[in-house]
């Protein structure tokens, strides 16, 4: 038996919530026997309030001993200043503390969306890969510099720390552990029963203009980029035309979006050819050169890394 804690928060995520007890009630069922054994905690115990007036009755986090695997479901925080309050509140530093407690007693940690930032709070994701909500990466490389945070991924693991993307990115946590702890046959039973396609990645997701609009001077080289989008300028050529520095232009960039130059570069022809294959009937070759590709396999080799489909899915 695999046993479980689900440590939540006031005003969490009640879709996370329920994907958790969704996800292992189907594995349960499907595998004939309680596989796993789930219960809930919460500092705001006996009962913890969700969003949108939901509630959850929970056990005292203070007076319990993690178990072998804890998932933690969103915190319902949207913006870098509610993740900045929500992790100022005592009910977070006190479960901050309890995680650094129980990843040193041997627990592995699963969070996702904006619970990520609450692992790296408790200090532990320097060094290791990690992902949250494609639109919080840039505050969680602040908040964390020394994790190796990536944009792209639905679901990381590394030493005993799982992380997922935006709220619905729970469900591809919820399969991925039940393939981990349980067997791979069982999470693809699930995903079949639930019907949910597991997804490898964010980056179809990924808005590089909603990035790139944080800072002025990175949306100022977005609407470059897509001006000239068949035959990019080189860094230091947007960097001269925007007259700063490279390294100024490399600095802020990063920072507004948690891309280097280049990366951003590669979103933005990424994102304009998955709207180019979803809206228009231009040949793949045809969208490839107009997003600056010489021919159609480059571009279909993008597509098939970024989002696990190949150009013809998007069609």
């Amino acid at each position: 038996m695999i046993r479980i804690d689900t440590l939540v928060l006031a005003g969490s995520s009640p879709a996370s919530l329920g994907v958790t007890l969704d996800v292992l009630s189907a594995a349960n069922a499907l595998s004939g026997k309680r596989l796993f054994d789930h219960r809930v905690l919460s500092p705001g115990a006996p009962s913890v309030a969700l969003r949108n007036g939901l509630s959850m009755a929970a056990e005292p986090l203070a007076k319990a001993r993690a178990r072998e695997l804890v998932v933690l479901p969103g915190l319902g925080a949207a913006t870098p200043g509610q993740i900045a309050d929500r992790l100022a509140e005592p009910d977070a530093q006190l479960a901050s503390a309890w995680l650094h407690k129980a990843w040193g007693q041997g627990a592995s940690l699963a969070a996702s969306c904006s619970s990520v930032f609450l692992l790296a709070q408790a200090g532990l994701l320097d060094g290791r890969r990690c992902t949250s909500t494609w639109w919080l990466v840039p505050t969680l490389k602040s908040l964390a510099p020394l994790a190796d945070t990536t944009l792209d991924a639905m679901v990381t693991e590394d030493e005993r720390i799982w992380t997922a993307g935006a709220s619905l990115a729970h469900i591809d946590l919820m399969l991925a552990l039940v393939a981990r702890f349980a067997s791979p046959g069982l999470a693809a039973e699930v995903a079949r029963y639930l019907v949910i396609e597991p997804r490898a990645s964010q980056a179809r997701f990924v808005a590089p203009a909603f990035l790139a609009a944080q800072d002025p001077l990175a949306h100022r080289v977005e609407l470059l980029v897509r001006e000239r989008l068949a035959d990019v300028p080189s860094l230091e050529e947007i960097a001269d035309q925007l007259a700063v520095s490279p390294r100024t232009l490399t600095r802020r960039v990063s920072a507004a979006t948690g891309l280097t130059p280049m990366r951003l570069v590669q979103k933005i022809r990424l994102d304009s050819a998955l709207h180019a294959l979803q809206t228009s009937r231009a040949p793949i070759d045809q969208v490839a050169r107009d997003v600056g590709f010489e021919d159609g396999s480059a571009l279909y080799r993008l597509v098939l890394r970024h989002t696990g489909k190949p150009p013809s899915a998007f069609r």
